[in-house]
């Protein structure tokens, strides 16, 4: 598609972007072209109770794997971190996504998988897709 550029639109009805801020909404997961770019991905106030509710069960199965206490705890701390993020009145979502995925590799770290519980992997599949996280990541 072949638009032609206005320098007054900031960037818009361009043949790419050559200038200006771009807004792009509803986006799942990541999106970065260019340089000098700044992302934020923000929650709507139902997907933040049903983050925080997952959040929660998620920890709940987690203690169902059978992990070592150790590794357990470093899970339970991730994910005690997340919620605490969630909690808050202007969430980040890196912060909680970054926890989310920390506590799923300690996970694969010791050789289980969140599929050997069903419960628990819906439970984690339901927080990757809120936090745009791809399901191919929980395996």
């Amino acid at each position: 598609m072949k638009m032609e550029y206005d320098s007054d639109k900031n960037g818009t009805n361009v043949s790419g972007i050559n200038s200006g801020n771009v807004t792009i909404g509803n986006v799942s997961g990541q999106v970065a072209i260019g340089k000098n770019i700044i992302q934020t991905q923000s929650l709507g106030r139902i997907d933040l109770e049903e983050l925080r509710k997952s959040l929660l069960d998620f920890q709940e199965w987690i203690a169902k794997l059978g992990l070592s206490s150790e590794d357990q705890s470093i899970i339970n701390g991730d994910i005690s971190a997340a919620i605490k993020e969630a909690n808050k009145d202007k969430p980040v979502l890196s912060k909680i996504k970054e926890r989310f995925e920390n506590s799923v590799n300690t996970i694969k770290k010791t050789g289980k998988t969140i599929k050997d519980i069903s419960e628990l992997y819906e439970v984690a599949e339901k927080i990757a897709k809120l936090i745009g996280i791809g399901l191919s990541f929980l395996s």
